[in-house]
């Protein structure tokens, strides 16, 4: 009845909380791997010395790049040689890696890279080695989080996309909207969070009326777009301010 306080019930409380819970996790997720993405140049007895600490977070991109962090805000990369030695007497390509006919070739195939042993060691000392699977999707912004408990922000994001698929009419956008937003550079999952079924400020209150339009599959796949550009900018402005 119109005038009457909103009933508060339990599971409108619960729901806030899981939105917040998971809102949370995905924005931490956000914030690590945007300030891993454009680290300062270390060097290898930086990170040989970083390895003995086992608060150290290590995130090996690929076979020839390894950056690491011992504070939240700070992170460091080094390019590994060929061999996968740390030396760094080789010289630099355009791209800025280790390459060239500098770079020492392997010489024997099945012996342990050095970078490979020391990370394995320090592994053992309760470092955390986060790997990445070097696919271009799901996002690395949210599959690889270089962070001890990065394991949180897959399963937030898939457990965010279940709740939009089992919607049967979700607010602000339909199905295929939400599903673009979400696939393309996965801003989708927080934005879900924060705005359905109504904004998370508002959550307490009554049930809203319907939006006036919401978008269909082709203004979610222009939104996704224009979210990831604003996201990929949002971390070049992470990297710079605290890089």
């Amino acid at each position: 009845m119109e005038g009457q306080p909103v009933v508060k019930t339990p599971w409108r409380v619960v729901g806030l909380v899981v939105r917040v819970v998971l809102l949370a996790i995905l924005l931490w997720g956000g914030v690590v791997s945007g300030l891993s993405t454009f680290p300062r140049e270390g060097t290898a007895a930086e990170l040989r010395a970083a390895l003995d600490d086992k608060d150290t977070i290590v995130y090996l991109v690929d076979a020839r790049e390894v950056r690491w962090s011992n504070h939240p805000l700070h992170w460091r990369r080094l390019i590994v040689n060929q061999d996968g030695s740390l030396s760094s007497d080789a010289g630099l390509d355009l791209e800025g890696r280790i390459g060239g006919d500098s770079d020492p070739a392997p010489e024997d195939p099945d012996e342990p890279r050095e970078i490979d042993v020391l990370l394995a060691a320090a592994e053992l000392r309760g470092v955390t080695v986060v790997r990445a699977d070097g696919d271009n999707w799901p996002p690395a912004w949210f599959e690889d989080v270089p962070a001890r408990y990065g394991w949180l922000v897959p399963l937030a994001w898939f457990a965010t996309l279940l709740a939009m698929l089992a919607r049967s009419r979700p607010r602000y956008a339909n199905r295929w909207g939400w599903f673009w937003m979400f696939f393309f550079g996965g801003v989708g999952a927080p934005l879900y969070l924060l705005l359905e079924p109504q904004p998370i400020w508002a959550a307490m209150d009554g049930p809203m009326p319907p939006a006036r339009s919401r978008l269909d599959g082709g203004g979610g796949c222009l939104m996704a777009l224009l979210l990831a550009l604003v996201s990929g900018l949002g971390l070049i402005g992470l990297g710079a301010l605290f890089g």
